[in-house]
C-alpha cells in the first residue's frame, strides 16, 4: 500500500501565485511512520487535510496504489481507507469509550467483535474498566488513547494524526509516541502525523519538513 502525491498545490485566494506550497510530490508507504514538521500556519495542517481526503488539491492528485483517491469517491476513501485522529481528540463528550468507538464503525459499516476493542485498549494501555466510563472522566492522555483505538477499529491501513501530543504532558507524548511507532511496525500501517515537535520528528522513520512552502525531508 502506497499513498503518493503528485505534484499537488494549494492556495486559499483566487491568486495561485499566493500558495501555501507548489508542486509536492512524496510517498508514504506501510510500516513507517512519517512526520510533517512545521510551524503554526505553515500549511502542514492543510496537507494533512489532503491527505485525509477532507479536502481537494487546487493542482495535482494524490493516488492510493496508483489509483486517485477520488476514483471511488473521497467518502468511500476515508471509510475505507483513512482514519484520522485530532488533537482535540473530536470525541462525544456524552458518550462512553465505548459509543464512541461504536459510532465511528456504524459510520463506516464494519463490525468488530468486542473482543477485538478490548484487545485494541489493552494494545494502548488503557485498563477495559475504562471502556464504559463516560470520556469526560479520562485524562486528556486516556481520551487520546480512545481516539487511537477508534482509528484502529475503522481497520484503515492509513492513520493521520494532527498534532496528536500537542495538548499532553512529556511522558505521556513519549507514550504515544510508542503507540504509533507500534502501530505501523507491527501492524503494518502508515502513520503520518503533523506536528510542529521536533522530539515527535525525531522518534519518526521520515520526517518531511514544511518550510517556506516548500517540502524538505530531513530523515
Amino acid at each position: 500500500m502506497t499513498l503518493t502525491t503528485h505534484n499537488i498545490s494549494y492556495w486559499y485566494t483566487n491568486n495561485p501565485d499566493d500558495y501555501l506550497f507548489k508542486d509536492v510530490s512524496l510517498s508514504f508507504e506501510k510500516g513507517k511512520v512519517y512526520s510533517i514538521l512545521g510551524q503554526s500556519g505553515s500549511g502542514k495542517t492543510t496537507f494533512l487535510s489532503l491527505l485525509a481526503g477532507l479536502d481537494t488539491p487546487k493542482s495535482g492528485n494524490i493516488q492510493l496504489n496508483g489509483q486517485p483517491i477520488q476514483k471511488g469517491g473521497l467518502v468511500s476513501y476515508r471509510k475505507r481507507s483513512v482514519s484520522t485522529i485530532f488533537q482535540a481528540y473530536n470525541l462525544l463528550t456524552y458518550m462512553t469509550a465505548r459509543q464512541n468507538i461504536q459510532v465511528a464503525l456504524d459510520i463506516t459499516g464494519r463490525q468488530v467483535d468486542p473482543e477485538k476493542i478490548t484487545a485494541l485498549f489493552a494494545d494502548v494501555g488503557l485498563d477495559e474498566s475504562l471502556l464504559d466510563k463516560p470520556v469526560l472522566k479520562l485524562s486528556g492522555g486516556q481520551q487520546q488513547r480512545v481516539a487511537i483505538v477508534r482509528a484502529l477499529a475503522s481497520g484503515a491501513d492509513i492513520i493521520i494524526a494532527d498534532e496528536p501530543t500537542g495538548n499532553l504532558d512529556e511522558e505521556t507524548t513519549q507514550d504515544i509516541i510508542k503507540i504509533f511507532q507500534k502501530i505501523a511496525h507491527e501492524q503494518d500501517k502508515t502513520v503520518i502525523i503533523v506536528t510542529h515537535e521536533r522530539e515527535v520528528a525525531q522518534a519518526s522513520d521520515v520526517t518531511f519538513e514544511l518550510k517556506k512552502r516548500n517540502f524538505t525531508k530531513i530523515a
